[in-house]
């Protein structure tokens, strides 16, 4: 019902107001079936733990980050590769309030849940630090996640997972910056995830920090399992040493 609602609700608004695609700017569409044809979609094989891209000669199911560092997640799984049409789709959700692609990305993430055989209770967006939701005004995780969570059928409970503290922007930092940045900024609350099997929505990994350390809050939580969906992902090539 909540699905049917919220995507009627854009229908209306688009009606009113008919959008222009974010990728070529043609009227009609938010993103259009030319530009989202553009996309490169995440392929075989790929690490079982981070789903980062593997070498197609590669004899490991594990990446090399992952060997080294075994993540807190049970697995992360993202439908594109961040780069071109994706990469502008969500600059345009995440910076200049498109509010309505939420709606429509969370399609792709349906879509790439539907090939795993996870288990899942509940579904939580990777939360946002206050002084960007007062800038920005709204959480782009949260615009995936709702969507998602109500196509599919699982409970979205977002207060189940809270940011405790501000940390820096993630973009210029190597992987060890990154995970310092983010480790124990997140906590969960026990009495919603306990014994529980969660997904964590984001619109983008790069080393999977970020998602680590949201899994390492609902794990101490006692969360029974802990997974990550995001849109894009940079894969091995466009990844900072």
């Amino acid at each position: 019902m909540h699905s049917r609602l919220y995507r009627y609700g854009w229908k209306i608004v688009d009606f009113f107001f008919p959008p222009r695609c974010v990728g070529c700017e043609k009227w009609g569409d938010r993103w259009c079936e030319s530009c989202i044809n553009q996309v490169t979609e995440i392929k075989e094989p790929i690490c079982s733990l981070c789903g980062d891209q593997l070498p197609d000669d590669t004899s490991w199911n594990l990446c090399e980050r992952c060997r080294q560092h075994r993540p807190q997640y049970a697995a992360i799984r993202s439908w594109a590769v961040f780069e071109g049409q994706v990469q502008k789709a969500l600059h345009a959700l995440k910076y200049e309030r498109n509010l309505g692609l939420g709606e429509v990305m969370a399609n792709f993430l349906c879509k790439v849940f539907s090939s795993t055989d996870w288990k899942v209770d509940l579904v939580v967006p990777v939360p946002l630090g206050m002084e960007r939701f007062k800038k920005r005004g709204y959480n782009q995780a949260m615009l995936l996640a709702r969507p998602f969570a109500w196509s599919v059928g699982i409970p979205h409970i977002p207060k189940a997972l809270q940011r405790v503290r501000e940390t820096r922007s993630q973009v210029e930092l190597s992987i060890l910056e990154r995970r310092e940045n983010v480790a124990g900024a997140f906590k969960a609350i026990p009495e919603i995830v306990s014994g529980k099997s969660v997904l964590v929505i984001d619109d983008v990994t790069t080393t999977g920090s970020t998602l680590d350390a949201c899994a390492d809050a609902l794990r101490r939580a006692n969360a029974r399992q802990v997974y990550g969906l995001t849109l894009a992902r940079a894969v091995r090539s466009q990844k900072r040493k």
